[in-house]
C-alpha cells in the first residue's frame, strides 16, 4: 500500500479516538452512549478523510473475523449446556420438550412477523450499501437450491462443518450429543458427570471470551462507519434507512409482545390477556431498565410463580431455559431485519425461497442462543454467516441494535413467560386459583424490580 499523508493523518485520529473510547469505557460510560460517539466520530472521520480510509478499515475487519470466530464454539456450548441441564428422561420428554417447542414456536412467529414487516416497510432500502468484496451478483450465483440446503442441514464431518462455518450441522450434531447425554445420565448419572462439568466450565470461558469481544465494538463501529461515510455513503440516506430500521424493529416489537401473545393465551390456554399482562408488568419494566433477560430472571420466576400460578418446576425450568433458547426479540425479529436490510441495502435478489432459508437458518441459530453480553450481536452474526450474508452490514447497524435492546429484552422476557405459562396449563401446573386473583400482589416483586440489577445488556 503506497504511502499517502491523508491516510497517515486518517490512521492518527482514528488512533486518538480510540484513546477516547477505552478511557470512555474506563470511566464506566453507559455502553450505547460510547457506541453512539463512536458512531458520530466515524462520521466525522470519514467526512474530512474521504477516499482516505483504506489504512483503517483493518480494525473493522478484524473485529467482524474474531466475532465469527467466536460463533460456533458459542453455539455448540450454550445447546450443550441447555440440554443436559434437563437432568432426565423424564423431564426431557415431558416440560422439556414442550418448553423447547413453545419456546421455539414464540420465535418462529416473530421470524415470520419479521420478515413480513421489513418487506412491508423496505426496511434497508435507499441505504446503498457498499461493502467492500461484495458482490450482489456474485451472490446470488452461489445460491443453491432448497432441496441441496436441506441435504446440508446434517453433518458429515463435524470438523469441517465448524470450519467453513455451517452452522445448522453444528447444532444439529449439539443436539445429538445433548440428548444421548441425558439418555446416559438417566441410567449411570457418574460416568457421565465429568462430561457435565466440562460443558458448563467451557460455557464459561466462552461467554467470557465474548464478553472481551462485544468490549470492542465501539472501536469496530467507528472504524467501519469512517470507511462506509468515506467512500461515499450518503449521510441522509443511511440515517433515514436505519431510523426505518429500528421504527419497524419496535412496531415488531409491539405486535409481538401484546397481541401475538395475547392471541397464544387466548387460544391455547384460554387465559384473558388484559390481566395477564398487568400481572406480568414488574418483569417487563425490570427488562426493558436493565436490558437483561438473564438480570431479570429472578423476577420473571416470582412473577410467574406468585402472581401467575405457574408451579415452580416449570418456572424454575421454562424461565431460566427462555434465555438461551427462543428470545423473540433478539433471535427473532432483529437478525432477520438485519438480514433484509442487507438484502435491500445491497441490491441483492431475493426470491421466496430465499426467505423461507433465512427464516429457518433463524430458527435453528435461536436454539444456540446464549444469555451473554451481546446476545443479539452474535446471533445476527449467527444468521448472516448461515445465509451468506456480509457481518460487516450489522456492525453498521450496531448503534440502533444499542437502542433497540430495551425494546427486544422486554420481548424476549414476555416470550418467555408466555411460553412457561403454556406449559404449565398443558402439564396441569398451572393454579387457577393464584391466575384469575386480580387483587394478588407480591410486595416482593417490587423490591425485585427496582434492585440494581446488572445493566451490561445481557439479552
Amino acid at each position: 500500500m503506497p504511502f499517502d499523508v491523508l491516510s497517515a493523518l486518517a490512521l492518527l485520529a482514528v488512533v486518538a479516538l480510540y484513546v477516547g473510547i477505552f478511557f470512555l469505557r474506563r470511566r464506566k460510560t453507559n455502553f450505547t452512549i460510547t457506541i453512539l460517539a463512536a458512531m458520530a466520530a466515524g462520521i466525522l472521520v470519514g467526512f474530512v478523510f474521504q477516499g482516505h480510509t483504506d489504512w483503517i478499515v483493518s480494525f473493522g475487519k478484524i473485529y467482524v473475523t474474531v466475532l465469527g470466530a467466536i460463533v460456533i464454539p458459542l453455539i455448540s456450548v450454550s445447546i450443550l449446556s441447555s440440554v443436559t441441564s434437563l437432568g432426565s428422561v423424564q423431564q426431557l420428554k415431558g416440560i422439556g420438550l414442550k418448553s423447547v417447542l413453545w419456546l421455539l414456536a414464540t420465535n418462529a412467529i416473530a421470524i415470520v412477523l419479521a420478515i413480513g414487516l421489513g418487506l412491508a416497510f423496505g426496511v434497508g432500502k435507499g441505504a446503498n450499501l457498499s461493502i467492500e468484496g461484495v458482490d450482489a451478483a456474485n451472490f446470488e450465483r452461489s445460491t443453491v437450491s432448497l432441496q441441496e440446503v436441506i441435504i446440508g442441514f446434517f453433518p458429515r464431518n463435524i470438523v469441517w462443518d465448524a470450519a467453513n462455518d455451517h452452522i445448522i450441522p453444528v447444532i444439529l450434531f449439539s443436539v445429538l450429543i445433548s440428548v444421548s447425554y441425558v439418555l446416559v445420565a438417566g441410567k449411570h448419572p457418574e460416568r457421565v458427570a465429568p462430561f457435565k462439568d466440562l460443558i458448563e466450565a467451557v460455557r464459561a470461558v466462552i461467554n467470557k471470551a465474548v464478553t472481551f469481544i462485544i468490549a470492542l465494538t465501539p472501536y469496530a463501529v467507528l472504524s467501519l462507519v469512517a470507511v462506509q461515510t468515506s467512500r461515499g455513503f450518503t449521510n441522509t440516506g443511511i440515517i433515514w434507512s436505519l431510523l426505518v430500521f429500528l421504527a419497524v424493529a419496535f412496531l415488531a416489537f409491539v405486535i409481538d409482545t401484546w397481541l401475538l401473545n395475547a392471541t397464544l393465551l387466548s387460544v391455547f390456554a384460554q387465559i384473558s390477556p388484559l390481566p395477564f399482562f398487568k400481572k406480568i408488568v414488574p418483569a417487563q419494566v425490570v427488562a426493558f431498565s436493565t436490558q437483561s433477560s438473564t438480570g431479570t430472571l429472578p423476577v420473571t420466576t416470582r412473577v410467574l410463580t406468585d402472581r401467575l400460578g405457574v408451579s415452580p418446576e416449570v418456572a424454575n425450568f421454562t424461565a431460566p431455559l427462555g434465555t438461551t433458547i427462543g428470545m423473540p426479540g433478539c433471535a427473532g425479529i432483529w437478525p432477520v431485519l438485519t438480514a433484509i436490510y442487507a438484502v435491500h441495502g445491497l441490491g441483492i435478489n431475493y426470491g421466496w425461497q430465499d426467505y423461507l432459508l433465512l427464516a429457518v437458518m433463524s430458527l435453528f441459530v435461536s436454539i444456540g442462543t446464549a444469555g451473554v453480553p451481546g446476545t443479539a450481536t452474535v446471533v445476527t452474526a449467527s444468521v448472516l454467516a448461515a445465509v451468506g450474508l456480509p457481518l460487516e452490514v450489522m456492525v453498521l447497524t450496531i448503534p440502533i441494535s444499542s437502542l433497540a435492546d430495551t425494546g427486544r429484552t422486554a420481548t424476549n422476557v414476555t416470550g418467555a413467560i408466555v411460553s412457561a405459562t403454556l406449559v404449565a396449563h398443558s402439564e396441569g401446573e398451572l393454579d387457577r386459583t393464584i391466575l384469575d386473583d386480580p387483587t394478588l400482589t407480591d410486595p416482593t416483586i417490587e423490591e425485585a424490580g427496582t434492585a440494581p440489577l446488572s445493566s451490561a445488556s445481557t439479552r
